[in-house]
């Protein structure tokens, strides 16, 4: 009788959790949503860039894998001269975080501390603050919470759906971003460590996981070679880029323990909203030591990839960038409320109290920083470059002779990433990725080169503030017929008298629609 009351007790817990927790996803969706679209007026610099590329479909992209840049130009469809659909897909996928951890979290927790083991994650700047500049690390989030929500529920059910979730979830994660490889090694060795786990070596499961993931990445694959491993190069001279200038045994200690004290300053409004539920860890009782052995796993999925990620540090001294630490957090707080947490109704409370000043703090700093930047730095940000207005001008500029939309923009990166992105057509960008710098090649764009720009038309663009106001004679050469125009003169979207942006055009008018007379420089 009283284990049917406690069974109906924590069914009716659930229950309840499950609909504040969704109620509460779509609430913050929104008014993250909102509240990112009234206080950006510009898209920030990855957003600029992954929409740019995904305005034209291929299997990769100069910097990284292609996924990201899909969901950037499907989501973009619902906003067509603007940006703000990108921001929806952004903060739907940190929802999807959120969601990943409640649902990890009941393997282990009472529905209540579950919940408040994924609410704890709206003091994590990454999924929050940082989440509107759409990035390849926003998507990599919910594969890499997927790619663990997948791995415990395979693990501990042993049903194929779950495997092949887990094969799923790797493969779109890979396609995202290489370094879900740091939490891939972690799982693998659970699995080789853990009794239980190892079981599952003997199954099929595992294998069709590997299958379907590498069947996933495969043209990716192909696109790799057949482009000369453009992303694996951009990596490692990335990697080459970050290394510190400290030299020796201190610069191998340095780079890891900044990064680590880095992380946790950010777990900071995490840890706040925890703090209530956290005691002192009991010794596990016997009838319990198999649920214990079982939430090892958390071990591995939190602490693994940092783990790797700071003997990879030491051992080369390479510098670890503050954002790599994005994916690693989404199970810090299950893991925190299983290793040390309680259940007790008025800490419950405490933490609930904790959780909303903390996502109310986050929510009203977040968009206050993004108003006062310019006036606290003294300088323009990108959030207040006047991407739509420069969009427009071109467009006015380009149809007193052509009808039809601009096909192409190429020219300095930001620029012309910016016309790209609020033009409501989409043009393509042919560009090099350099930004400030009046450089393209079709090695970072194989979608076109000069013949398709000298053939369709275009615009070139570039900071005219630091090369001029006429065309560069090296980009002359290469489009002789290329209209020069007086500059396009903008104000920034902020009223903290920051000078407006000097940006140098030229149009390469389309070769079957070209005017008798052009302007000369």
């Amino acid at each position: 009788m009283m284990s049917t009351a406690n069974n109906d007790h924590t069914h009716s817990d659930l229950i309840l959790c499950r609909r504040l927790l969704w109620f509460w996803l779509l609430i913050r969706t929104v008014v993250w949503v909102v509240a990112t679209a009234a206080t950006q007026p510009n898209a920030p610099l990855d957003l600029i860039e992954w929409l740019a590329w995904g305005n034209q479909f291929a299997w990769g992209y100069p910097k990284h894998p292609p996924l990201p840049a899909w969901v950037a130009g499907v989501f973009a469809t619902l906003s067509p001269g603007d940006v703000w659909g990108v921001y929806i897909a952004s903060y739907l996928l940190a929802a999807c975080c959120l969601w990943t951890a409640w649902r990890v979290g009941l393997e282990f927790l009472a529905p209540r501390q579950a919940l408040l083991g994924a609410l704890c994650l709206d003091g994590l700047m990454y999924l929050t603050g940082d989440t509107s500049e759409f990035s390849n690390n926003v998507a990599l989030n919910v594969a890499w919470a997927f790619t663990v929500l997948c791995f415990v529920r395979a693990v501990r059910t042993g049903k194929l759906s779950w495997w092949l979730g887990l094969g799923t979830s790797v493969g779109l994660g890979i396609l995202c971003k290489y370094t879900l490889g740091v939490l891939l090694a972690p799982l693998f060795g659970y699995m080789h460590f853990n009794g239980n786990a190892r079981r599952h070596l003997k199954r099929p499961g595992p294998y069709l996981a590997a299958i379907l993931a590498l069947a996933l990445f495969a043209p990716h694959a192909l696109w790799l070679l057949q482009n000369d491993f453009i992303t694996l190069q951009y990596a490692a001279e990335r990697s080459a880029a970050e290394r510190s200038p400290v030299t020796g045994w201190i610069g191998h200690l340095k780079n890891p323990v900044g990064f680590l004290v880095a992380e946790a300053l950010l777990l900071i409004p995490v840890f706040l909203v925890l703090a209530p539920l956290v005691r002192r860890p009991r010794a596990p009782r016997a009838a319990n030591l198999h649920a214990e052995c079982e939430a090892n796993v958390l071990h591995w999925v939190v602490l693994g990839p940092v783990v790797l990620l700071l003997g990879l540090s030491l051992a080369t001294g390479c510098q670890l960038r503050l954002v790599w630490g994005s994916p690693l957090w989404t199970f810090v707080g299950v893991w925190i409320l299983a290793l040390a947490g309680t259940d007790s109704p008025i800490r419950m409370r405490w933490a609930c109290r904790a959780w909303a000043v903390v996502a109310t703090s986050m929510l009203v700093c977040c968009t206050i920083k993004n108003v006062a930047a310019p006036y606290v730095l003294n300088r323009p940000t990108r959030v207040t470059y006047p991407g739509r207005a420069l969009a427009d001008e071109i467009a006015r500029r380009w149809h007193s002779h052509c009808a039809e939309p601009f096909p192409i923009v190429a020219g300095e990166a930001w620029r012309a990433g910016n016309a790209c992105c609020y033009a409501p057509q989409r043009p393509v960008i042919y560009s090099a990725g350099f930004m400030g710098w009046m450089a393209f090649d079709p090695e970072h764009t194989p979608w076109t080169d000069d013949a398709d720009l000298l053939r369709r038309g275009g615009v070139l663009l570039w900071d005219a503030r630091q090369d001029g106001d006429l065309l560069p004679d090296a980009i002359r050469a290469r489009f002789p017929s290329a209209d020069t125009q007086n500059p396009i003169v903008l104000p920034y979207q902020t009223r903290a008298g920051i000078p407006p942006d000097r940006i140098g055009i030229a149009i390469v008018w389309p070769a079957n629609d070209r005017p008798v007379s052009k302007r000369s420089d």
